[in-house]
């Protein structure tokens, strides 16, 4: 796993090297992480064509999609796969000093709660699975370049797809969730960005900086929430990718591993 140094955004990696149960490795500049690239400088652009990007997938919702669109590099593709149902779309976790920050910073919803209930959609909700199911579809039809897949942060959609991919790769559970959490090296800057803004907007409410730290951290409950709710649906995550994501666990590993 290898961080990618861009200067708009703090949450960039490459899945390559991380290792399989069987001692593969995965192919390194073929699978990319990120959160939003709606403000890609001339820097990252050049740093993101050395990986030979050809394939952006953006699982935040048409609205994010089309009014915080990313900024387009030449010759790449551009797909929008949302993967919350439309009434959960609101939520979106790339504003800065705007109302918007304070919806999700709310004492009454409650940024765990929240972020649990996300989870569950994620995994469960129509609109999820297909998601899912897209984003496989792509990957198992290959290409020359690299794929790179994001949400907002980098975080939730992003992080449970990765979680998905690394593990029908064959990279063990505990790895798989290790990389998770290690967006929180990111989250820790956001959060130290964000807490000013949220005091001044809120003027001065304190109370309300665990809540952000709940809506932007990566936490194991919300991973292992959105896993247990697979095992109660679906028996458990490997009849999930394997019937209901319909992954060609097989194909892929031809594909990305070395």
């Amino acid at each position: 796993m290898r961080n990618i140094h861009l200067e708009s955004t703090h949450n960039t990696r490459d899945l390559g090297s991380l290792i399989t149960r069987d001692g593969f490795h995965i192919k390194k500049k073929k699978l990319l992480r990120s959160g939003s690239l709606m403000k890609l400088t001339e820097k990252d652009i050049a740093t993101l064509k050395r990986y030979h990007l050809e394939i952006v997938i953006d699982f935040r919702s048409e609205r994010e999609f089309e009014k915080k669109a990313d900024l387009r590099i030449e010759g790449v593709y551009y797909l929008n796969l949302p993967a919350l149902p439309k009434k959960e779309q609101v939520n979106v976790k790339d504003q800065r000093s705007d109302s918007n920050l304070l919806e999700l910073v709310n004492k009454d919803t409650g940024g765990f709660n929240m972020l649990m209930d996300t989870y569950k959609k994620l995994v469960i909700s129509p609109e999820g699975i297909k998601a899912y199911q897209d984003f496989f579809r792509i990957l198992e039809a290959d290409f020359d370049g690299s794929l790179l897949f994001h949400c907002s942060q980098g975080k939730d959609r992003t992080g449970l797809g990765a979680f998905f991919l690394e593990y029908a790769l064959g990279v063990s559970k505990e790895d798989c969730i290790k990389d998770y959490l290690f967006t929180n090296k990111a989250m820790k800057l956001k959060i130290e960005e964000l807490s000013p803004v949220v005091l001044k907007e809120s003027d001065g409410d304190y109370s309300l900086l665990p809540i952000l730290k709940d809506v932007f951290m990566a936490k194991e409950e919300y991973l292992n929430h959105a896993l247990k709710t697979i095992e109660e649906h679906f028996t458990s995550l490997d009849n999930y990718l394997i019937n209901i994501l319909r992954v060609d666990i097989d194909k892929l590993k031809e594909i990305y591993l070395e």
